[in-house]
């Protein structure tokens, strides 16, 4: 049975929420990210960064403390306001016109270690003693780990009728994107979505494993029981289907020696290779641009034996062209392939080529949520890079408190 925790979040007070909010700060450039901390004194970037930079000589758990005084400096200026009594709130995010609704809430680090809420990437030890010490020194979790919800319809009946009262909060960030949150503290509500979340036999990570891994290993080590702020983590949680996952394409600077033409043929040994005035976006063909214009490699049927994530078009590629054609074996360390992200389009791959910063571009169908699914309940890992999902949660909006409840 998956458990909600309702709590009380410091949120942004109303006039100055539109300027709270960041993005991740590894989405920044240095010089963006220089510049939202010159020109907006409100942004959430002020905490996770209180010394803009400027501290890479302090000890990390003294640059962790400033992290928490940060914080607790937003909340003394009336940045933050703390909510009176625990809720659950509901929260929709609209980007360029299509809407994402779900709750935020604790989710028990219990059901994850048991596998209720279900991976598909591994994580790496030392990320996970980074972020867990660094949840410990400051006594905050401020962005939310992104989980989809089976999609039976119960979880939007209950939902979709407090979205059709006033919000708490409603606001639109710089970059277009309009926000809403309705704070649940009704018991009668929270117990019926107990109730939608009880029939789940999982949930499903979208984004933030490592966070989420981090959060179980503060739970364990600090000893916290079900009672405690830290044996729970913060989770924004949407029906699969309010969940928009977009292509991750591959671009390559270099084609191992091969000419453009040397490279398609190459292509053609491996499965049918046609070419084409634009790509598609079909399970099983890859659509390759070169300089010779776009191609469609069919690729063959993977084995029968073949796991969940070896079936994904990004595994197959890997397996067929990326290994032993182009002679790049590792996507993590490899420094001739790049990541582009479904959102950009095509234009800047095919850009990118014709201006000779890369040599060939791969464009992807997107994975799906059912392969998604079926990669975590196999117990099996995504190739890297597969997935762009949406929406991206903002650090600062609901911020969970570790300290207390």
């Amino acid at each position: 049975m998956i458990q909600l925790r309702p709590f009380r979040a410091w949120r942004p007070v109303q006039q100055k929420a539109h300027r709270v909010g960041s993005r991740s700060y590894v989405a920044y450039t240095q010089e963006q990210l220089s510049a939202k901390l010159d020109g907006n004194p409100y942004t959430f970037l002020h905490v996770i960064h209180p010394d803009q930079g400027r501290d890479a000589h302090l000890p990390r758990l003294e640059r962790y403390h400033r992290v928490q005084m940060k914080f607790k400096a937003f909340c003394d200026l009336g940045y933050l306001q703390r909510d009176e009594e625990p809720c659950i709130y509901v929260y929709e995010q609209t980007n360029h016109g299509v809407a994402s609704l779900g709750l935020i809430a604790g989710v028990s680090v219990a059901d994850y270690r048991a596998g209720l809420i279900k991976v598909h990437e591994q994580t790496l030890t030392a990320r996970e003693s980074l972020f867990k010490d660094y949840l410990e020194a400051t006594g905050i979790n401020a962005e939310p780990v992104l989980l989809a919800a089976p999609d039976d319809g119960a979880m939007e009946f209950v939902l979709t009728p407090i979205t059709h009262g006033k919000p708490d909060s409603d606001f639109t960030t710089g970059d277009g994107v309009r926000h809403r949150f309705w704070a649940v503290s009704d018991l009668a509500v929270r117990n019926a979505l107990q109730h939608v979340f009880s029939e789940f036999p999982a949930l499903y990570i979208a984004d933030g494993h490592h966070r989420l891994a981090s959060s179980a290993r503060l739970g364990e080590t600090s000893g916290a029981t079900d009672v405690d702020p830290k044996a729970w983590c913060l989770a924004y949680v949407l029906p699969h289907t309010h969940l928009h996952i977009f292509n991750f394409d591959r671009a390559v600077t270099t084609l191992n020696g091969l000419s453009s033409e040397q490279f398609i043929e190459a292509l053609s040994r491996i499965g049918k290779v046609e070419k084409v005035d634009s790509p598609g976006t079909v399970h099983g063909i890859v659509c390759v641009r070169t300089k010779l214009g776009w191609h469609a490699l069919h690729l063959p049927d993977p084995p029968e034996q073949a796991t969940a994530s070896e079936k994904l078009d990004p595994a197959r590629l890997s397996e067929l062209v990326l290994g032993p054609v182009l002679g790049i074996e590792d996507l993590r360390t490899d420094p001739h392939i790049h990541f582009i992200p479904g959102t950009h389009g095509i234009e800047e791959l095919e850009q990118l080529v014709d201006s000779g910063t890369m040599e060939a571009a791969f464009h992807l169908q997107p994975v799906s949520f059912e392969e998604l699914k079926a990669v975590a309940d196999s117990g099996g890992t995504m190739p890297p890079k597969s997935t762009y999902i949406e929406p991206k949660l903002r650090s600062g909006l609901t911020v969970y408190s570790l300290e207390d409840v």
